[in-house]
């Protein structure tokens, strides 16, 4: 079972699991080069990310397949759906957790219970939530809704959401609930979660609304910036916030980032910028005018921006941290990163993802353990 963690001078690894042929760098070239999507390449990618080291894979996930030029180009696209696919990945590992996207927006309360315990329980203990309320109208007509329910309501209802939640997990006894959202009389069937109190929660929201749910109701919150200065402020914001509703214990900080890693100097940095030169337009626009419209957290990064500006930054991913260059240069700049922010966790996309590209972290990891900054999975007993 994941145990939660011990020592916080060590940095814990999150692999941002592909769930499309490119991601945060939505190039042609990208889409071409990596692997197709299917059983095989799921099942090599998950036991590469143990083998290499990583605590985590974080498996994000939307509804709606409205986004046609993004999908004919293979990005952000096809999305396995993520509780389905992870029960997979956790048949084909033994200690690597595996971190799913919920929406509370489109579900029950009790789905969610009786799904995560379930996953909690299959997997012993390996399992977390990435809570997620959901964007855009047409993921609200998927589901029978004319428009989206407003930005902060969802929050409101996420919270109400989730406290009922961890009841179902936690309570023995049948529960009652009315709510101003929602409405209950009941239990779920066994299994309950093996995680105490309840298994991981996430969070990745960086408006005031956003942070002040994951400070009230989570246990860590992805953090989107493209300096250490920009994970600095949000750093302070969701300090502040987590003191003002009373939150005692640190709210974990998971910055996202992208990785190239080679051999010699200059050559990550060329890699990153090739990718960059073969943008495709039309699905960086789509992806972009939906990000743009509906999470906050983005908005704000390109703020003074047109939308066509925004999606070429986004598109690129100049919107987030970026660790490029020599395993000695990146483990340099991740240090760098964990001496001047309170850091628990990295996020981490490899633009040009394959087994291999993933088993070459391993080289970073390794002079991160020499600096006292990291310790492999298997020796030491927590991981989240």
């Amino acid at each position: 079972m994941k145990m939660r963690r011990e020592n916080p001078d060590e940095l814990s690894f999150g692999y941002f699991f592909p769930t499309g042929q490119t991601d945060h760098i939505w190039s042609e070239e990208a889409a071409q080069a990596t692997p197709p999507l299917n059983k095989r390449v799921f099942c090599d990618m998950a036991q590469a990310a143990e083998a290499t080291g990583f605590d985590t894979l974080f498996i994000a996930d939307t509804w709606s397949g409205h986004q046609r030029a993004a999908e004919r180009g293979g990005h952000q696209s096809p999305k396995y759906h993520a509780p389905m696919l992870a029960m997979g990945l956790f048949a084909v590992t033994e200690n690597i957790g595996v971190i799913t996207t919920f929406h509370t927006t489109h579900h029950k309360p009790a789905h969610i219970a009786r799904m995560g315990a379930t996953l909690d329980a299959f997997s012993e203990g390996r399992w977390g939530w990435n809570v997620v309320t959901g964007f855009g109208d047409p993921e609200a007509r998927l589901f029978g809704q004319d428009i989206m329910v407003e930005h902060d309501e969802r929050y409101a209802m996420a919270g109400e959401f989730v406290e009922i939640v961890k009841r179902l997990w936690t309570e023995d006894e049948p529960i009652e609930v009315d709510g101003k959202y929602y409405r209950l009389r009941g239990r779920i069937k066994a299994p309950r979660p093996m995680q105490k109190p309840h298994p991981l929660l996430v969070s990745a929201g960086a408006s005031p609304a956003g942070i002040e749910f994951a400070a009230q109701h989570c246990d860590m919150l992805v953090v989107a910036g493209n300096s250490v200065e920009k994970v600095l402020e949000t750093e302070t914001r969701a300090q502040g916030i987590a003191t003002s509703v009373g939150r005692e214990e640190p709210l974990g900080l998971s910055p996202f980032a992208i990785a190239i890693v080679r051999e010699n100097e200059g050559e990550a940095e060329e890699e990153y910028e090739r990718l960059c030169r073969s943008l495709n337009y039309d699905a960086t626009m789509e992806l972009t005018a939906d990000i743009l419209g509906d999470i906050k957290s983005i908005e704000a990064l390109f703020e003074g921006k047109t939308r066509e500006e925004a999606a070429q930054e986004w598109g690129s991913g100049r919107g987030i941290l970026k660790f490029l260059g020599t395993a000695d240069q990146v483990a340099e700049q991740l240090i760098d990163m964990k001496r001047r922010t309170a850091t628990s966790n990295i996020l981490i996309n490899f633009p040009l993802w394959s087994p291999r590209e993933v088993l070459d972290f391993r080289a970073v990891l390794d002079r991160l353990h020499d600096a006292g900054v990291w310790s492999p999975p298997e020796d030491r007993n927590y991981s989240w």
